[in-house]
């Protein structure tokens, strides 16, 4: 039996306080190697494929659409807080944090504003739980972003010996979205049709322009 995180302001508090503590321990990764590291962990947090499967599990455990909106909101902002706040802590004290005693403002703006588009998108995706067409297509689109992306880090995993972390957790979770809920779309073939034509779109649209820099 699935727990669901109950629509009231204690539950509101510790969806924000887990997201805080993700923010401190993904910006804790960056004391691991990035460059020439076939793990490439420091990278996990700025990928799509963390906060597309943030918002898939924060939407499957809201109890409704205004709980899936303040969920996914308040955990990736305070994420956001404390990913960029702790950065600016840290660089007082040890130099590869050091950012000439900046806050990264234009960052932390951009990110708070995506925390606002992740809570709309969860607000959305929570429509899934109706039993119609249309649910068996928002079903489909966690798993479509998370292996878009998946293919997108095995490609510069083969090039470039990086993001074996990414590439598994990707391929983790788009198959635990794919195959979990499958089950629950209300047309089968417009589930598994959505699958792969948005994989294909997302990864041709979004990633493949990024992977021609690389």
């Amino acid at each position: 039996m699935v727990i669901k995180i109950s629509d009231n302001k204690k539950s509101y508090f510790v969806v924000f306080l887990i997201g805080m503590v993700a923010g401190i321990l993904c910006r804790l990764t960056d004391f691991l190697p990035y460059e020439e590291s076939l793990w490439s962990l420091p990278s996990m947090a700025t990928l799509f494929g963390f906060w597309i499967a943030s918002v898939g599990i924060i939407t499957c455990l809201s109890s409704s659409n205004k709980g899936a909106f303040i969920n996914s909101f308040l955990y990736m902002f305070g994420m956001t807080i404390c990913f960029y706040g702790l950065k600016y802590i840290l660089g007082f004290h040890i130099s590869r944090f050091s950012n000439e005693g900046q806050f990264q403002t234009d960052l932390f703006i951009a990110y708070s504003i995506l925390s606002v588009a992740c809570g709309i998108g969860s607000f959305v995706l929570y429509f899934w739980n109706r039993q119609n067409a249309f649910n068996s297509f928002l079903y489909a689109l966690p798993a479509s972003g998370m292996l878009a992306e998946a293919f997108a880090c095995l490609i510069v995993l083969c090039n470039s010996h990086m993001l074996l972390a990414q590439t598994i957790f990707d391929f983790a979770f788009g198959l635990l979205f794919g195959i979990g809920l499958y089950k629950k779309a209300y047309n089968k073939m417009l589930y598994i049709g959505t699958i792969v034509l948005v994989t294909v779109l997302v990864f041709l649209l979004v990633y493949k322009p990024f992977l021609l820099t690389v």
